[in-house]
């Protein structure tokens, strides 16, 4: 009995030893966050989830979890904190930290986004969508990358650059947005109070588009520059086979009523 007793007791320190030791968390502090962090993200708590990530960017992480951090950041704050400015801020920190093209285009793209749709920074889309479209050999998306560069000059009120820019893509049929280039060159020439050639080109555009709500947005403008030179009946007739497919039906309705109203003047 004597005998068995401390072996018993040996065994019963064993388990409680190895029960101590496997109850101590050893995993490093700085994963400790980053799971945190991510069980955030999975909680929607995105604000504290970027809260910890920048505390982990402050204990000065390896550049290779730097990067990656930085770009979760300009993620968290881009896409689910609507704080665009700090979003541009990280995703240009990943900028500095990598020449990895793979990073560098994803990054770029993401800014390029925010700064056009989200900032409506358009003087910077353009360097971020110039940049994308240098890259070799092409991406798969250069097509919309020189529409966009076209749409940034136009938002700026550059027509000219604009202008050109179109051009360029109007001179491949095979361009993805050749059809869609004449409506924004009708859109120029109409702001331009060039109504002869906005008609003539958005008249061609029409000719080619197959989308319905391109279609009905395009006709709206044709009316609209009909009503412009003073020619109320085929704009009256435009507006009115667009009525039930126009997105704001009440625009239409306020438009023909208007029409219908200078017409009558005019009889009189």
């Amino acid at each position: 009995m004597k005998k068995i007793f401390p072996r018993f007791l040996f065994k019963v320190f064993i388990v409680a030893s190895l029960a101590a030791f496997t109850s101590c968390d050893f995993t490093p502090p700085i994963n400790r966050k980053i799971i945190d962090a991510q069980n955030y993200i999975t909680e929607q708590e995105y604000a504290k989830a970027a809260y910890l990530y920048e505390d982990i960017l402050k204990s000065n992480p390896a550049q290779d979890l730097r990067l990656k951090i930085c770009y979760q950041l300009g993620e968290l704050y881009s896409i689910y904190l609507g704080q665009y400015k700090k979003a541009v801020y990280y995703y240009n920190e990943v900028k500095e930290l990598t020449e990895d093209p793979l990073w560098l285009i994803k990054t770029e793209e993401k800014l390029a986004d925010v700064n056009f749709n989200y900032l409506k920074n358009y003087k910077d889309a353009i360097k971020n969508y110039t940049r994308l479209s240098q890259f070799t050999p092409k991406l798969k998306n250069f097509d919309f990358f020189q529409l966009q560069i076209a749409l940034s000059y136009f938002y700026l009120n550059d027509k000219e650059a604009a202008l050109s820019q179109l051009t360029k893509i109007q001179s491949d049929p095979n361009h993805e947005y050749f059809i869609r280039s004449f409506y924004y060159v009708g859109l120029i020439y109409f702001e331009q109070k060039d109504f002869n050639k906005a008609l003539y080109v958005w008249l061609e555009y029409l000719k080619r588009e197959t989308k319905k709500e391109y279609i009905v947005q395009a006709k709206f403008m044709v009316a609209n520059a009909y009503e412009s030179t003073e020619n109320l009946k085929m704009a009256y007739d435009i507006y009115y086979s667009i009525a039930n497919d126009y997105p704001n039906p009440d625009v239409i309705q306020n438009r023909l009523n208007s029409l219908y109203q200078r017409r009558v003047s005019r009889r009189r």
